[in-house]
């Protein structure tokens, strides 16, 4: 997975020339903040046991970036956690999964999975002073995850492991672009992204990796589970 530091939409965007349709301007969030506030308990966990799920596995995210960045391979540079950010991605990916147990996620599993994730990506976004992960970026993990997930499950049911998207995303476009790369990364590369979204990318030097052996999971009986798992996964929420 190649991570870029966030860049400016609106800017990408009349470069490109691009030229937003109607559907395509209501999946825009607005502009979010450089360092976008903490994240808080989502509505899905407002109950005590799942509230302190959610707040208890947010303290040990943002634990677990502090330790990356204190590491004796980081020391506190910036450059050298921003070379280290596919690793540590692919940590929170192995920590995601041993989550589930082996098993459909239960709300409370669901609920230390996304305090886990917010505060991962909270200390991130505090150290960089800038949001870090934007719609591909996250659409490639979070479609990664669900197709490794259906894999060891034989499937997943309805249920999916996030219940929104991370607070402290990138912004502007997030939804879209997550939306298209998810798609693309489920179905192993038999789906069209969205010109705009493509045209981005490739500016970008970004090339999507499709998941060998998910499209399976993305279609008739799994039809719902993946639109599921895509709409929460790429539902975009702004902390006032």
């Amino acid at each position: 997975m190649t991570i870029r530091l966030r860049k400016d939409w609106l800017l990408a965007l009349s470069l490109l020339g691009g030229v937003l349709t109607t559907s395509s301007a209501s999946a825009l969030p607005p502009t979010v903040p450089s360092v976008p506030a903490a994240p808080t308990v989502p509505d899905e966990c407002a109950d005590l046991r799942n509230s302190r799920a959610w707040s208890s596995a947010k303290a040990a995210g943002e634990s677990r970036v502090t330790s990356v960045w204190k590491s004796a391979a980081v020391k506190q540079d910036l450059d050298k956690l921003s070379d280290a950010l596919p690793g540590v991605l692919d940590s929170l990916e192995q920590y995601l999964v041993s989550l589930t147990g082996g098993s459909d996620p239960t709300p409370y599993i669901q609920c230390r999975a996304q305090g886990y994730t917010e505060g991962f990506v909270y200390r991130l976004n505090v150290l960089f002073n800038e949001c870090v992960l934007d719609g591909a970026d996250w659409g490639q993990f979070s479609a990664d995850l669900y197709c490794r997930l259906s894999a060891e499950l034989g499937g997943l049911a309805a249920d999916t492991l996030f219940v929104r998207a991370p607070v402290g995303l990138c912004g502007n476009m997030f939804e879209v672009t997550c939306e298209e790369t998810y798609r693309f990364v489920g179905s192993e590369g038999n789906y069209s992204v969205d010109p705009l979204v493509s045209a981005y990318l490739e500016s970008n030097g970004v090339t999507l990796e499709p998941y060998p052996g998910c499209a399976a999971y993305t279609d008739n009986e799994y039809l719902e589970a993946f639109e599921g798992a895509l709409h929460n996964d790429c539902t975009y929420q702004i902390e006032e």
